[in-house]
């Protein structure tokens, strides 16, 4: 009785033991159930393997992949979905917790998607198994390689930017250093009078100049150099690896050939043309010091003449530093110009018949602290490209307006004839003439010095003139309004037409003095100054020839009809006081002298 007891309680214990295991079994079933239903409709990818091979794959994972469900990938090898560049990635898991990595998946397609992949150990069946979630980057990928180009290129030519191309250019020279018998090079092209090209076809046209000549750049280059845009019409250029000088030169002279081919915009051929600055890199130079060599070379192929080439050399680096200093000063004697050392000389012009002075021309001289007295052909230009011109223009105006009352108050007090009281001529330059303010300039320098504007000659080059002939026109138009005089200085070496002058407003035209000085000689010279002379009276316009400096000249010129001359034969331009003694003695060996004015 005792062991049918003991054989009931055991069979009970048995039975209930296999009643809990059916029980875990059913839950656990259930629970794989809910995990399968839950997975298999998560939007994530996610796969379960073990061993390298494929247990489970939901719906999200078989889409991601390219088939239509995750049946068809179990029993597959992970390994086989994987880049082959990327299989290194999967090494196997050291340690429980979470990994995350990022590889490509192939599809069966062939298509490439980046993946982020997270992983984590899991029963399956139960046994041990991985469980990894995969998430779909490529979008987001491509979205920060585009953002991350966009950063590093230029927008409108595709090549690299000033970041990219620094960038490239401190690895080469890092390189460099450990095989100094080859160089690093860097050049600098900019376009010669790439704002023509804006302000006649505007940018549009100018977009499209600087897609043409990055990509006929870029053709003449070796496979491994770089070409940037670094802004504007400026571009960079970095060749690495190079191993003699001769391998530069050629390549400069290619790129200068094909820009010089022709290339069509708006109908129109467009000449094109770059200086280049060239600079080799040297032992113990660093980046930012061969950046500031090739611009500095660029800068002296520029102010050579353009469309040519110059390699660095140190001496140009204390030149761009001398001009540097002159721009700086400049600037500063434009906002003070007295107490900088700038004042205004002035050259007579005279009666070729009688020698009698009919008027002055003002120009401006500088007495520099340092450097002494500056030539007006090396500050004028820099004032022109520097903007010192506009407050220097003005400035010259107002102290020639000045001048002129003053002497015209001792016309007065002198009781000389008031028939011959001279006028000022002033020269007026581009910008000034392009400055939308810069007849109500004109117009506030004459009330302020109470100047007389039909005693004020404005002087304006031809050449100016004829780069915007309507602006040009309306702006003259403005001018004249307000009663002063206008001259086309330096006339014949513009290629103005006839059609042209007879529009603009002018009173005088000045014959240039490379026409003036073959006149006493015949020919051809004095056969073009003929015809302006003829062309003056024909068109009831003053005349005056510019640089008279031998008495055959002066005679030519009288017999040749014209009137008025201003040269070094008759006075050098001379400080106000020096002219206002000059005109005194003249005025006392005058019979005019002492008339009384009326």
């Amino acid at each position: 009785m005792r062991r049918q007891t003991i054989m009931l309680s055991r069979l009970a214990t048995e039975a209930a033991r296999r009643a809990r295991l059916e029980e875990r079994k059913r839950v656990l079933k259930e629970s794989e159930a809910r995990y399968r239903v839950l997975v298999d409709n998560s939007p994530e990818a996610i796969a379960v393997h073990r061993g390298g091979q494929l247990l489970f794959v939901n719906a999200a994972g078989a889409s991601l992949i390219g088939v239509a469900t995750g049946d068809m990938l179990v029993g597959r090898r992970i390994v086989d979905f994987i880049h082959r560049d990327d299989r290194s990635l999967m090494r196997p898991r050291a340690g429980p917790g979470t990994s995350r990595r990022q590889y490509r998946l192939i599809r069966v397609d062939g298509d490439i998607r980046e993946v982020d992949a997270a992983s984590v150990d899991i029963p399956y069946d139960g046994k041990p198994a991985t469980q990894t979630v995969f998430r779909d980057v490529t979008e987001r990928k491509q979205l920060e390689a585009m953002l991350m180009h966009e950063v590093l290129h230029d927008a409108l030519t595709g090549l690299p930017n000033r970041s990219l191309f620094r960038d490239r250019l401190e690895h080469a020279m890092a390189v460099g250093m450990r095989h100094p018998e080859r160089s690093v090079v860097v050049m600098f092209l900019d376009l010669d009078d790439f704002k023509a090209v804006n302000d006649r076809l505007g940018h549009e046209a100018g977009d499209q100049l600087l897609q043409i000549v990055a990509e006929r750049i870029r053709e003449e280059l070796r496979a491994a150099d770089t070409v940037a845009r670094l802004g504007g019409d400026e571009f960079a250029i970095l060749m690495e690896q190079v191993a003699a000088p001769d391998e530069v030169l050629p390549i400069v002279s290619r790129i200068n050939g094909s820009l010089r081919r022709p290339i069509l915009l708006d109908g129109r051929i467009m000449p094109v043309s770059a200086s280049i600055g060239i600079a080799f890199a040297e032992i113990g130079e660093d980046v930012d010091t061969l950046l500031r060599n090739a611009d500095v070379a660029m800068y002296e192929a520029k102010e050579a003449g353009k469309a040519r080439h110059a390699v660095f050399e140190p001496a140009m680096h204390t030149a761009i530093v001398q001009r540097l200093q002159l721009e700086s000063d400049l600037l500063a004697a434009a906002a003070s110009p007295e107490a900088s050392g700038l004042f205004l000389t002035y050259q007579p012009i005279v009666d070729l018949r009688t020698g009698e002075m009919r008027g002055v021309e003002a120009l401006v001289r500088w007495q520099h602290a340092t450097r002494g007295l500056i030539a007006p052909t090396v500050f004028i230009p820099v004032a022109e490209r520097t903007g010192a011109i506009i407050p220097l223009g003005a400035w010259v105006l107002e102290t020639a307006c000045r001048q002129l009352v003053a002497w015209r108050t001792l016309w007065w007090t002198e009781r000389w004839d008031p028939a011959n009281r001279p006028s000022v001529s002033v020269n007026i330059s581009s910008k000034q003439l392009q400055e939308s303010d810069f007849v109500t300039t004109v117009a506030d320098i004459l009330a302020r010095t109470n100047a007389p504007a039909d005693c004020i000659t404005l002087e304006i080059t031809e050449s100016v003139i004829m780069r915007d002939t309507e602006a040009s026109l309306q702006s003259l138009q403005a001018l004249k309004a307000l009663g002063v005089r206008l001259a086309i200085d330096d006339f014949g070496t513009g290629y103005s037409s006839l059609s042209y002058l007879q529009r603009f407003p002018v009173d005088v035209i000045k014959i240039d003095r490379a026409f003036v000085e073959g006149v006493s000689r015949g020919g051809a010279d004095a056969a073009l100054a003929r015809t302006i002379l003829t062309l003056g009276q024909t068109l009831g316009l003053q005349t005056v020839a510019e640089g008279v400096e031998t008495e055959p000249e002066r005679v030519q010129l009288e017999r040749l009809g014209c009137v008025l001359a201003q040269g070094y034969l008759f006075a050098r331009p001379k400080p106000a006081d020096e002219v206002t003694a000059w005109i005194r003695r003249r005025a006392l060996a005058a019979p005019y002298a002492q008339q009384a004015a009326t």
